[in-house]
C-alpha cells in the first residue's frame, strides 16, 4: 500500500503522539457556537508554535467534516503544476488518514492539466501540518490531497469549477459535502505593521471571493502570500455553489507575537466562508 509518511513531523509539529494530541489539545479550542453550513477555510501553515493559534480557531469554530479537500501551495516547485499525490493514506504520529481516491479519479479526469505524482509532497508541509489538526476534530476523515504552483487564471477558474462540480454532483447523492481548507500563510519577512498593511489589501480581496482580484493584487503589491493559489481555487469554487455567501476573519496574528521581534515577521490569517442561512453561527 502506498503511504505518505511525514516529513515535518518533529519539526513544525511534536513527533509524539501524546505530545501532539497535548498540543492540539491548547490550541483546537472549541467555540460556543460555530459556524453552520461552511464551505471552506483559509488556515496558515507554519510551525504550530507560531500559526496554531489561528488555524486553532478557525478548527474549533467549525464542524467535524467526513472529507477534507486540502489545497496546498508547492514551495519547492517540484513536481506538476496541479499535483494530485497518489498515495492511499498519509500517515501522522497519530494515525494514518485515507485519501478519497475516487474524488481524486474524479477530479483528474475532468482537469486533464492535473498530474498524479509524489515529486510535489517530497519537502511539502503546507498540506501534511493540517492533517493532524483535521484527525483531531474526526479520527476518520477523508483528504483529497492537491497541490498547486503558480497557476494561469483560465485554470484557476476551471480548477474551481471542477471541484465544485464534483461537490455538487455528491451533494445530489445525499452525500455530506466535503470542506475546502486552502493552506496559506500572509507576507513574509516585513515588519508586523507592513505585513498587516498589505495583507489588508489581499484579505480584501478573498472577503469579496474575488480571485483575479487577490492575485492582481498579490502580485502589484509584492504580497508574499504563498497560497495565493489555493486560496483563489478554492473562492472560484465556492462561488460555483448555490447560495448566498458570508466571509469572516477568525484570527489575524504574526510570528512576532511568539519571538517578541516584529521588524521580521510572518504573518497568519483564518477565515471561514460559510453559506448565509438566516444564522451563521449555531
Amino acid at each position: 500500500m502506498n503511504i505518505r509518511y511525514p516529513v515535518v513531523a518533529g519539526h513544525f509539529y511534536p513527533l509524539n503522539a501524546q505530545q501532539l494530541k497535548a498540543s492540539l489539545d491548547k490550541y483546537v479550542i472549541p467555540s460556543e457556537k460555530k459556524y453552520s453550513d461552511v464551505l471552506g477555510i483559509m488556515v496558515p501553515h507554519a510551525g504550530y508554535i507560531y500559526s496554531g493559534k489561528t488555524a486553532g480557531m478557525v478548527y474549533g469554530s467549525i464542524n467535524a467534516p467526513d472529507t477534507a479537500i486540502i489545497l496546498s501551495p508547492n514551495h519547492t516547485g517540484l513536481g506538476a503544476p496541479i499535483s494530485l499525490h497518489p498515495a492511499e493514506k498519509w500517515a501522522t504520529p497519530m494515525g494514518t488518514v485515507d485519501v478519497d481516491s475516487t474524488f481524486l479519479k474524479e477530479f483528474s479526469e475532468l482537469l486533464p492539466v492535473s498530474r498524479f505524482d509524489e515529486a510535489s509532497q517530497n519537502r511539502e508541509h503546507a498540506l501534511e501540518v493540517h492533517i493532524p489538526f483535521l484527525q483531531y476534530l474526526n479520527p476518520d476523515i477523508k483528504i483529497v490531497p492537491v497541490t498547486l504552483g503558480h497557476l494561469p487564471l483560465d485554470i484557476v477558474k476551471k480548477a474551481g469549477s471542477c471541484l465544485a462540480k464534483i461537490i455538487s454532483d455528491r451533494m445530489k447523492k445525499g452525500m455530506p459535502r466535503p470542506l475546502i481548507v486552502a493552506s496559506s500563510d500572509m507576507t513574509h519577512f516585513e515588519s508586523s505593521e507592513k505585513a498587516e498593511a498589505k495583507d489588508r489589501q489581499a484579505l480584501s480581496q478573498v472577503s469579496k471571493l474575488d480571485a483575479k482580484g487577490l492575485i492582481d493584487t498579490v502580485t502589484e503589491n509584492d504580497i508574499s502570500m504563498c497560497g495565493v493559489f489555493p486560496v483563489a481555487v478554492m473562492l472560484e469554487a465556492i462561488k460555483s455553489l448555490n447560495g448566498e455567501i458570508g466571509t469572516e476573519l477568525v484570527d489575524y496574528s504574526n510570528s512576532g507575537e511568539i519571538t517578541g521581534d516584529t521588524r521580521e515577521v510572518v504573518a497568519y490569517a483564518g477565515m471561514v466562508f460559510f453559506r448565509k442561512s438566516g444564522k451563521d453561527r449555531v
